[in-house]
């Protein structure tokens, strides 16, 4: 599906949705956990809907209750969770396109109850899963990959576990759901620098929520004491979603109109994509924080430099702000962002180079020398959520339609993006 998004300036009020990141994790803990709990608010994003059917596909629960939510466009979830599958024959996940899905359950599915054939789409199946291979092999633990599926079988241990930080921290998140249940205590040792660390940091606050600990030694060893059952704590809000709100925050300093409000952030949140707050800052932003509502203002922008190791989410709207700055930016540590739903170094040069801005593009990153003015025209979404939404933005900066393709794939994680782009201003059919 196209859609022709006109230029127009953005301004107004949002409520921000529920975090995807933070909902993937309080969904697996409350399927994790014995007794019921209520998940609010959620969004069922087509990431967070695999995550739920997953749950139940395993035998951890069964299928979750959706209840009404206060505010408009969310729900509640009732989980009842704690349960075993019987020992049997395949049981097979569908995980969509979410590589969060995928990687959270595999070590989850090695539960000695047989195996279990995770599948999914897009891109979903061509990403990195090495990480756990050379980790569960040498325990004996059935690993047979084909272009579109993995079937694994055999029984997780508690132990010492080494691996790579620099690939994708949903590895780490993987074993801390499944590590603490066993009976000996274990050690995640990571042997590279911990990219997206404060993923890591976002699953151990919400396990901690469900009465899971873990700590860690030093900087590179994560110790998992064994023997520990989730417990449901009845009810669990689910935190608003920074890398989402990093979209309207952006648009707000672009656009010519007045101020735009986001209602909802936690400036103490663990989610590392808060840091969009202080790099725009640092570009010369104009944003005001006042309890959980910060208020965004037009800004100029001035260009900076970006190590995104950090937080690779932002990459895709970063690059639309520095293309507004004066000047040359640069985003740097970013390679892994060729191996998500699209290469999206490539697919951000494209669409920015097509609308006439000045891009180049790096092995791990980008160059922007920004202030160039953009045009109309016809860009590529790539089946990439990032990527839509941040060139539906782009648009505020354009003189003429920027129509894009692919405009569905926000449903991957904000299906109400396009509304909530309307009710700001912006012009899209």
């Amino acid at each position: 599906m196209n859609k022709t998004v006109s230029p127009s300036p953005l301004s107004g009020t949002l409520q921000v949705m529920p975090s995807k990141s933070a909902s993937h994790r309080a969904v697996m803990m409350a399927a994790l956990a014995k007794g019921e709990t209520e998940l609010s608010p959620l969004q069922l994003s087509r990431d967070i809907e695999a995550t739920l059917a997953c749950a139940k596909a395993l035998g951890l629960t069964a299928q979750a209750q959706i209840l009404p939510h206060t505010l408009p466009g969310f729900v509640s979830a009732r989980i009842s969770g704690g349960q075993q599958a019987a020992a049997g024959g395949m049981r097979v996940l569908d995980c969509g396109e979410s590589g969060s899905t995928l990687r959270f359950f595999i070590p989850l599915a090695l539960d000695g109850r047989g195996p279990v054939r995770f599948v999914g789409h897009g891109r979903l199946m061509q990403r990195p899963l090495g990480v756990y291979e050379e980790m569960f092999r040498p325990l004996g633990v059935r690993w047979e990959r084909t272009e579109d599926s993995l079937t694994v079988e055999g029984r997780l241990q508690s132990g010492q576990y080494f691996l790579r930080g620099d690939v994708s921290s949903q590895f780490i998140t993987g074993l801390l759901l499944a590590l603490p249940q066993l009976a000996g205590n274990s050690v995640i040792r990571i042997t590279t620098q911990l990219e997206s660390r404060a993923y890591v940091e976002l699953t151990r606050r919400v396990q901690a929520a469900f009465g899971i600990e873990s700590f860690w030694k030093d900087g590179q060893t994560l110790v998992v004491p064994g023997s520990q059952r989730p417990v449901s704590p009845g009810r669990a809000h689910v935190e608003s979603d920074w890398s989402h709100a990093a979209f309207y925050l952006t648009a707000g300093c672009l656009s010519s109109a007045g101020p735009l409000m986001l209602h909802g952030l936690d400036m103490g949140s663990a989610q590392g994509d808060r840091a969009i707050v202080d790099i725009l800052r640092g570009m010369g932003a104009i944003i005001r924080c006042e309890g959980d509502v910060l208020t965004v203002c037009p800004s100029r922008l001035r260009a900076c430099d970006v190590d995104a190791s950090q937080i690779p989410d932002l990459v895709p709207i970063l690059a639309v702000a520095m293309a507004a700055a004066d000047g040359e930016s640069r985003i740097t540590g970013a390679a892994r962002l060729r191996i998500k739903e699209s290469d999206r170094l490539a697919a951000m040069c494209a669409a920015l180079t097509a609308c006439g801005a000045d891009v180049t593009e790096r092995p791990d990153g980008l160059v922007i020398r920004g202030c160039r003015p953009l045009h109309g025209a016809v860009v590529n979404g790539c089946n990439d959520h990032r990527i839509v939404m941040a060139m539906a933005v782009a648009s505020v900066l354009a003189s003429g339609d920027l129509t894009i393709s692919d405009a569905e794939a926000v449903s991957k994680s904000a299906p109400a993006f396009w509304e909530e782009f309307t009710a700001l201003g912006g012009h899209a059919q």
